[in-house]
């Protein structure tokens, strides 16, 4: 279990949606971390959108290895962000880098070595983490690689986001780039819950986004859920702009509502080529403001999909075993054929239908976006990871951890079946009268990038 998770390319969570002047400013601050000798990112390059295909500002980051800075592992370089305009994606891309060199610089000795149980202080219980059911455990047989009260683990302070009080946080659930091999397994590393942001405030809320966004799509895809779709004639000018952007050259979109109990929009947008290769493409944004949110997923659908354009030049998409999908890239090339189309249907052509305007009637404040999440009782814990020379920029980066929302998971032989949440949430959102059992889950891997 000690492998570590693809980190994925792209995060529409760090998307700026600010005005043109705010961004520019935003831009400025963050492009001077790039220095071709002695930045943390020596270069940012142009991807150029290959013809026929919809148009989007995609770029990506060149960097030194963080090795010499950590004493976590050696991570790949494949930082990256998009936008429909440029200012926004650079922001994207250089959110994107800062987030990734914070979550990956630590060093060991900063942490203190204890069990949960030996702890006097609040702590994230290890065991309260969402990751195998009893079911999966059984069949596992070896129990003892997974991590107990009584285990010994590093830990670092963090905070609880609804009492403020300090609490610790096992350093395995924190940075990306920590060896899971050397302590008992709770979750393989994951950029999820991973954010950058001008102030505190606003990088917390930006990972909380991130979670409940992953959170709603691995209940509704595992769970099969017929989802309303939102239709794109009820949109605001902008999007249906957007839509028509996406769909102008024979590509099929469907928008969708996934937001869950937590009231926090959520929105999947899922394209489908029937000519060309890769045939399916997934993303998925959520926020406090509905508009930003699907102008978010439809960003971050483009992205994908390029993505998996270039990847098929450089790979062939053979027939992938279920259980040996271990990366990003695997992944996509399993849906890349057409004969994936069919298992995305109770998505594609859902018989639920909604409007924007429903989308939207509960949005939120930046601010109520933590409060949601707590309010309905789910623990958030918060550790500042910022760096002193991002620091220095004006800017955080923060790793927020909500131990029971259903978390995504990369690598299909560990698959993460044990929350309440994936059983409980369909039937109190009105999509199904009973609650699906686990043998019935969706066995087909996962579209999510």
């Amino acid at each position: 279990m000690a492998e570590v998770d693809e980190i994925i390319v792209t995060d529409a969570e760090t998307a700026d949606h600010s005005s043109p002047d705010d961004k520019r400013d935003v831009l400025a601050r963050l492009q001077s971390i790039a220095d071709p000798e002695t930045g943390i990112i020596t270069g940012v390059r142009r991807v150029p959108v290959p013809p026929g295909e919809p148009a989007i500002e995609s770029y990506v980051v060149d960097r030194e290895d963080f090795a010499p800075l950590t004493d976590g592992e050696a991570m790949a370089h494949n930082e990256g962000g998009c936008g429909f305009d440029r200012e926004g994606a650079l922001v994207a891309t250089y959110g994107e880098a800062i987030e990734r060199y914070c979550g990956c610089v630590y060093r060991a000795d900063a942490f203190r070595t204890a069990s949960y149980a030996d702890l006097a202080e609040p702590a994230l219980d290890p065991t309260a983490v969402v990751n195998f059911s009893s079911r999966q455990r059984a069949a596992m047989g070896g129990l003892d690689s997974l991590c107990g009260v009584n285990d010994e683990l590093s830990w670092i302070a963090g905070e609880n986001l609804a009492t403020e009080a300090n609490t610790a946080i096992p350093a395995q659930l924190v940075y990306l780039s920590y060896p899971t091999s050397a302590e008992p397994f709770i979750r393989n590393p994951i950029s999820t819950g991973l954010a950058a942001g001008s102030s505190r405030a606003m990088a917390i809320r930006n990972a909380v986004c991130e979670i409940v966004e992953r959170d709603a799509f691995m209940i509704w895809y595992l769970t099969e859920t017929e989802l309303p779709v939102i239709d794109p004639e009820t949109a605001p000018p902008r999007i249906r702009r957007l839509v028509d952007r996406v769909t102008a050259h024979g590509l099929e979109l469907t928008l969708l509502d996934a937001t869950t109990d937590l009231g926090v929009p959520v929105a999947i947008a899922v394209v489908v080529d029937r000519e060309h290769r890769p045939a399916v493409t997934v993303a998925a944004a959520s926020g406090p403001e509905a508009t930003a949110v699907l102008e978010s997923a439809l960003e971050e659908v483009i992205q994908t999909r390029l993505w998996g354009v270039r990847q098929l030049d450089l790979e062939h998409s053979a027939e992938i075993p279920h259980d040996e999908i271990t990366s990003y890239t695997e992944r996509g090339l399993f849906w890349s054929p057409h004969d994936r189309i069919a298992d995305l249907d109770f998505w594609i052509d859902s018989s639920r239908e909604t409007t924007v305007d429903a989308f939207a009637a509960d949005e939120l404040s930046s601010n109520e976006v933590v409060d949601r999440i707590t309010a309905a009782g789910y623990d958030c814990y918060g550790v500042d990871v910022t760096t002193r020379d991002i620091a220095g920029l004006g800017f955080t980066v923060q790793r927020v951890i909500a131990p029971r929302l259903q978390p995504l998971y990369l690598l299909e032989r560990l698959r993460y079946l044990g929350g309440d949440r994936l059983f409980e949430v369909p039937v109190e959102m009105g999509y199904r009268e009973t609650q699906p059992t686990e043998a019935a889950l969706n066995t087909v891997p996962h579209p999510f990038p």
